[in-house]
């Protein structure tokens, strides 16, 4: 949806973003949730409430501490994101696993040729085109390749059903 005019009745939502924490990473700074809630904001007739895991003052040298924090900022959250760079960290996998068991709306974001969506990748000798990484596609409820398409499914995400654990049985029984 593209905001066009003012509209009165925006409506806040309760926002995770799960992605590398590192300032290292390829967005340079720990802050780059700021620019995706900017650019959501712009897109949509929404208004965000960012729940930023790197911005809650604990202490992150006790990784009990981060997990339980981490886990009730997913359970607080309204619809969970994340950003699937190149350089993403095991965390990020784990934390959509969470937002499952929790039952929260997923949309990932796999930029088109990055290693989850689109790439080429070998496996023994066999050459997959327009490989999908099935870690990401089975647990996504939305698999976006651009932050337009994210603001595009947002309001779908907000009245779906999402996946749950299920899909872990469902993939033992098929």
């Amino acid at each position: 949806m593209v905001r066009i005019g003012v509209n009165c009745s925006v409506r806040t939502i309760k926002l995770y973003i799960a992605g590398k924490v590192s300032k290292n990473s390829f967005f340079g700074t720990h802050y780059w949730r700021d620019d995706i809630v900017a650019t959501l904001s712009q897109l949509t007739d929404y208004s965000f409430d960012l729940l930023d895991p790197t911005r809650t003052g604990i202490d992150q040298s006790d990784p009990m501490t981060v997990f339980q924090n981490d886990c009730r900022l997913i359970q607080a959250c309204d619809l969970f994101f994340v950003y699937l760079s190149d350089d993403i960290s095991v965390g990020g996998s784990q934390e959509i696993l969470i937002a499952k068991y929790l039952q929260k709306p997923v949309i990932g974001l796999a930029p088109r040729g990055g290693k989850f969506n689109g790439s080429t990748k070998e496996f023994f000798g066999q050459v997959v085109k327009d490989y999908k990484d099935p870690f990401v596609f089975s647990t996504c409820d939305f698999v976006c390749e651009t932050i337009d398409e994210v603001a595009a499914t947002i309001d779908g995400a907000l009245t779906i059903q999402p996946k749950t654990l299920a899909i872990i049985d469902d993939a033992l029984q098929a």
